[in-house]
């Protein structure tokens, strides 16, 4: 039988709160029940609103709980490389270049304001939900060669039309999401760091996990997160959506809410 391996990987932008704990919980309860492993990492790349001592309240107060990881960054198995997003870019970038060599992704080289004339160009013929079209921005080679040499470009997954992205939930059934829905999205960013869709697929590979329990904010990552482990012809988790804990306004509680 495969081993079980679930995991809990927080974002380093606020401390530990209710919601991350449970889910922390769920996964921990899951991977020990059927004698698997739970693996802390940590999604870190997006620098600008880490904070100071983000990781450290993650683990600590995790302990605290009595929730200990099998793997984390501080005890790590090399088997499955870093456990931090950020001390694996060199790995990211070789992933999308496998795709862009294949013809699963391409270089986008849309600066801002031509996205937003994109956006203002649908709106304006009254589509209903924008989709990213890969054959929209008429610019010349020359401009392009220009565009690629200083890096001013995005990587997109080139997504195949009217194909069915389905899994069954093991909360909520069989999910299905047809790809005209979602258009073409980007998993390396111009600043060359991956996006959040694109490195979590890539980890969850390289680390086996098996299920992947969290809150159902992300069902509507799950359909792209399939398409890019269809893209390398990789076996998907399975995945599990919980419902999110709410205030007493009924909002979703954040890590940054204070009590």
């Amino acid at each position: 039988m495969k081993t079980i391996r679930t995991r809990y990987a927080p974002s380093p932008t606020g401390y530990l709160h209710i919601g991350g704990a449970r889910t922390a919980l769920f996964n921990y309860l899951f991977a020990k029940h059927f004698n698997g492993k739970f693996i802390f990492r940590l999604e870190d790349t997006d620098v600008a609103r880490n904070v100071e001592g983000g990781e450290a309240s993650q683990l600590d107060n995790l302990a605290w709980l009595g929730i200990i990881p099998d793997e984390s960054p501080l005890n790590p198995n090399n088997k499955y490389g870093k456990y931090r997003q950020s001390e694996k870019l060199d790995v990211y970038h070789k992933f999308v270049e496998q795709l862009i060599a294949n013809g699963h992704a391409y270089k986008a080289y849309d600066s801002s304001e031509e996205l937003a004339k994109q956006h203002a160009e649908s709106e304006a013929a009254n589509v209903a939900s924008f989709r990213y079209g890969a054959n929209w921005l008429k610019i010349s080679e020359e401009e392009k060669n220009r565009r690629d040499a200083a890096h001013e470009y995005s990587v997109r997954l080139r997504l195949p039309k009217n194909v069915i992205y389905k899994w069954d939930d093991l909360v909520r059934g069989e999910i299905a999401v047809n790809s005209d829905e979602i258009g073409d999205f980007v998993i390396l960013k111009s600043d060359g760091y991956p996006t959040y869709n694109f490195a979590v697929v890539v980890d969850d590979h390289q680390m086996e996990i098996s299920h992947v329990l969290r809150g159902e904010e992300h069902i509507t990552n799950t359909p792209k997160q399939l398409a890019i482990y269809d893209a390398f012809g990789w076996e998907t988790p399975r995945f599990g959506h919980l419902t999110i804990i709410t205030n007493m306004e009924g909002k979703k509680l954040s890590k940054r809410d204070k009590f």
